[in-house]
C-alpha cells in the first residue's frame, strides 16, 4: 500500500527474450495510475458491467477483436507473472491504448475491485516503473505500460463472463455471473521491489501480506510451530501460472488445533487476498471460508524480515494461498528491497468454471 524471483537467475537469463516486439518505455505515463474512483457506484459485478460498456465504447470493432474472446478460449490460461519480454500475453496492452482508453480501463478496474485491491494493482505497476530505470529494463521490457487486458465471454447481467489483467508480477483472473463476482481464481500478486521511493512517493507493496502470515506463526506455541513448519523454501510458488489443476499436498497445522486468537489471525491473513474483491463479494467469500476454517491448514518457514527467504501456504477444501519471499532480487536497483510472489486459488472455481 502507499505510504503519503523468484525464478532462478541462471534460468532467467538463459530464456530467449522474444515474446513481444515492444518499444522500451521510460515515460511512466500511466504511473501513478488514477486514484480510486467509482462513477457507477460501489464496486460490484453490476458496476463492473456498466464500466465495461463505457470502456468498450472507446474501441472500434477491429480493436475490440484483439481482447474479447470466448469464455473458454484456450489463451485464457496463457497469463504469466514473468516480464513482458519473456511471455506473450493475450489481449491488449496498456501501451497500445489511447489516453481516453487508459482512463476508462482504470475506471473499470476500480469498479471491479475494492479500494485495497485497486491500490495493490497501482502499487505493483509503480514497482514496475521503478524497475524501468534499471540497466536491464530494455532487455526484460520492465515498463508500467506492459500490462495486458482481456475479456472472456459475453458480458451481461445473466451470463458468465470474466476479465484478465496482468503483466510482470501480476495476474488477476476475475469471473462474474449474475452480477456477482464469483471467482478471483487463479490470481498472482507479487512485486519487486517491495519497499521503494518513486518520484518522491514512498511505497510498501506485499510486505503487509508477509507480516500477516508471520503474525499467525508468531502467535503459535513451540509445539504448534513445529507442526506448522513448511520445510525448505521452494524456488517458486507451486500453483502459479502454468500450474492449473495442481493441488499440493496439505501440510502444516490445522485451524481446528488453534486458539480463538490464532484463528482470528489466520482469518486476517486470508483476508489480505480476499479483500482484493469488492466488499460484498469479499464478505461472501470470507463467510464461505469461515465455515470451513477447521479444515484449513497453515504452514510457514522463515522470519518477518523483508528480504529473507520465507514461504507460507494456507490450504483448505476451496482455498490455496501461497506466499514466497525470495530473499534476492533480479533488478539491480531493487537490491535488498524485497521480492514477493503470491498465489490465490480456489481449486473448485478456477476461471469461474
Amino acid at each position: 500500500m502507499r505510504v503519503p524471483a523468484f525464478f532462478a537467475v541462471t534460468i532467467l537469463f538463459a530464456t530467449p527474450l522474444v515474446a513481444h516486439d515492444l518499444q522500451t518505455r521510460q515515460s511512466q505515463s500511466v504511473v501513478p495510475i488514477p486514484d480510486y474512483a467509482l462513477p457507477y457506484g460501489e464496486a460490484s459485478g453490476e458496476t463492473a458491467h456498466q464500466a465495461l460498456e463505457a470502456l468498450l465504447a472507446h474501441f472500434d470493432k477491429a480493436e475490440t477483436a484483439k481482447f474479447v474472446f470466448a469464455f473458454d478460449a484456450e489463451n485464457r490460461s496463457s497469463w504469466s507473472n514473468l516480464p513482458a519480454a519473456m511471455v506473450k500475453r493475450a489481449g491488449i496492452s496498456v501501451a497500445e491504448m489511447s489516453k481516453d482508453q487508459r482512463s476508462s480501463l482504470f475506471v473499470f478496474l476500480a469498479s471491479s475491485l475494492s479500494k485495497d485491491g485497486y491500490e495493490r494493482v497501482a502499487d505493483i505497476m509503480a514497482a514496475e516503473a521503478f524497475l524501468s530505470h534499471d540497466a536491464r529494463a530494455d532487455r526484460f521490457q520492465w515498463s508500467p505500460e506492459n500490462y495486458w487486458f482481456a475479456i472472456y465471454g459475453n458480458p451481461s447481467s445473466q451470463e458468465a463472463w470474466a476479465w484478465q489483467f496482468g503483466g510482470h508480477h501480476l495476474g488477476l483472473n476475475v469471473s462474474i455471473r449474475g452480477n456477482e463476482i464469483r471467482s478471483l481464481s487463479p490470481s498472482f500478486v507479487g512485486t519487486e521491489p517491495a519497499i521503494f521511493t518513486l518520484d518522491g512517493a514512498d511505497f510498501e507493496v506485499g510486505y503487509d501480506m508477509h507480516q500477516a502470515g508471520y503474525a499467525v506463526f508468531d502467535a503459535l506455541d513451540a509445539d504448534q510451530q513445529t507442526l506448522a513448519a513448511a520445510g525448505p523454501v521452494p524456488e517458486n510458488v507451486l500453483t502459479g501460472p502454468g500450474k492449473d489443476g495442481v493441488v499440493p499436498p496439505v501440510i502444516g497445522l490445522e485451524a481446528s488445533a488453534m486458539s480463538a486468537n490464532q484463528r482470528n489471525l489466520l482469518t486476517s491473513a486470508i483476508h489480505q487476498w480476499v479483500s482484493i474483491l469488492p466488499k460484498a463479494d469479499a464478505g461472501r467469500r470470507m463467510s464461505e471460508l469461515t465455515a470451513e476454517l477447521d479444515g484449513i491448514s497453515f504452514a510457514w518457514t522463515g522470519t518477518d524480515e523483508i528480504n529473507t527467504p520465507a514461504y507460507m501456504r494456507i490450504q483448505g477444501p476451496s482455498l490455496i494461498i501461497e506466499l514466497l519471499s525470495t530473499g534476492e532480487n533480479v533488478g539491480g536497483n531493487a537490491s535488498g528491497a524485497g521480492h514477493y510472489h503470491t498465489m490465490y486459488r480456489n481449486p473448485k472455481t478456477d476461471y469461474g468454471r
